[in-house]
């Protein structure tokens, strides 16, 4: 398993485990309809999604850094910026959050139950 491909399925938001099928109900980083619509099982493999209630609670300590990530620029920007005013870079990173934000949540998914549940591509239920 390389890293590369683990990064690219995490991405791709595919199944951890098999990495053919989708997470989620509707494909794409950015989705704002039924952003968070997960199927009970994958198509494939059969991995339930879904591995406990509440799993995806924890996704918020993974969807954090890429908050992070994302905002920090602007952040810096609004502090450092002679040329133009930190209400600017602020108004401009609000604009970020709420365009990046099924990304940012659905991303924050992927990564976690990437980290739970690993790869294995001859595992079928």
């Amino acid at each position: 398993m390389s890293r590369l491909a683990l990064v690219r399925s995490v991405l791709e938001l595919k199944c951890p485990r098999c990495r053919q099928s989708d997470l989620f109900s509707r494909k794409h980083l950015l989705v704002y309809k039924d952003m968070l619509k997960m199927p009970e099982k994958c198509t494939h493999c059969g991995q339930e999604f879904e591995i406990e209630p509440g799993f995806y609670y924890g996704a918020l300590w993974t969807s954090y850094p890429v908050v992070v990530v994302v905002e920090l620029p602007f952040l810096l920007l609004a502090l450092f910026s002679e040329e133009l005013t930190p209400w600017f870079w602020f108004s401009l990173m609000l604009v970020a959050f709420v365009v990046l934000f099924p990304f940012m949540l659905r991303l924050g998914r992927s990564i976690w139950i990437h980290i739970w549940v690993k790869y294995d591509p001859d595992k079928k239920e």
